[in-house]
């Protein structure tokens, strides 16, 4: 019997924890919702502030950003943005028109010195290296602790993946304040399929970012040759767990209690009826029947 028990109780415990399985994995992620930091489709001019215009300008035609990045120009464009040292991501389209040999396009968050290499900034760059045309991500911390993971072969191992000129890419590059790390995502932007992806462990928390750039301040490479193409549709934002709607619920009507109305009293009279006739006769003939029973009883 000992044996039966416990093979009953042990089945019954392994219902019970497969019952409580589809629960544990019906249970929803917290619904997140973008934060805007900056946002622009150059739709109009967005006017963003640089050092040299006919390098970098709204073009009011194709309703994009012009870019042309030569090595030791020093020049740059920017736009301030409000942000307060936590996470972000950055989404924007890229055009590359042309990427000369030891060339390169670097576009991201930063310090207000736009060096590409000192601190602070999270850059997404695009040049043509060793091993071609390679994608990299770049992050300087305020400390001057540069890391870099690019889409060469001797970076991470595996095969080399590079970029075309006159293609169109949709880049995200994203910062976690609560995981100290980076990442970077560059897709096809006509079908969205992922062309290359990578990510770095930071160790650290980045601070005094306050705009986006585009930069060649430190940038010494082909000085005769340069890296030109177009931007649009910049997003800058912050992931956050969404509101829950406040549900309105209507007050309850408080009941009011009204005193009974009374009713009225309806006096009924009492009549006293006077017997009938053949009631009076019916009486008297009982008791006459009774009397007459009782003198026969007497001797």
């Amino acid at each position: 019997m000992k044996i039966v028990t416990k093979a009953i109780l042990s089945v019954a415990v392994i219902m019970l924890c497969l019952s409580l399985v589809p629960a544990m994995a019906d249970t929803p992620a917290p619904a997140q919702e973008k934060v805007i930091i900056y946002q622009t489709d150059f739709a109009t001019n967005p006017n963003w502030q640089t050092n040299s215009p006919s390098r970098y300008y709204w073009d009011s035609e194709l309703q994009m950003y012009h870019y042309l990045v030569q090595g030791g120009t020093g020049s740059y464009a920017f736009v301030p943005v409000v942000y307060d040292n936590g996470p972000f991501t950055l989404e924007y389209d890229w055009y590359p028109l042309q990427t000369d040999k030891d060339t390169s396009f670097q576009f991201g968050m930063g310090s207000q010195e736009m060096d590409i290499t000192q601190g602070t900034n999270v850059l997404s760059i695009f040049a043509n290296k060793k091993y071609g045309k390679i994608m990299s991500l770049q992050v300087i911390s305020s400390s001057n602790n540069k890391l870099e993971t690019n889409s060469a072969h001797e970076s991470y191992g595996g095969p080399t993946i590079n970029f075309d000129d006159n293609q169109s890419y949709h880049v995200v590059v994203r910062y976690s304040k609560e995981l100290q790390n980076a990442d970077i995502k560059v897709s096809y932007r006509n079908n969205q399929s992922t062309l290359w992806t990578s990510y770095l462990n930071l160790g650290t928390e980045l601070h005094t970012m306050n705009r986006l750039f585009i930069s060649s301040v430190g940038f010494y490479g082909n000085m005769s040759g340069y890296s030109e193409g177009y931007i649009d549709n910049v997003t800058l934002y912050r992931l956050q767990d969404a509101t829950p709607v406040p549900t309105t619920v209507p007050p309850t009507p408080v009941a009011t209690t009204l005193p009974p109305t009374p009713r009225p009293t309806t006096v009924v009279p009492t009549t006293t009826k006077a017997p009938m006739p053949w009631e009076l006769a019916l009486i008297a003939g009982t008791i006459a029947g009774l009397v007459i029973i009782g003198k026969k009883k007497q001797p």
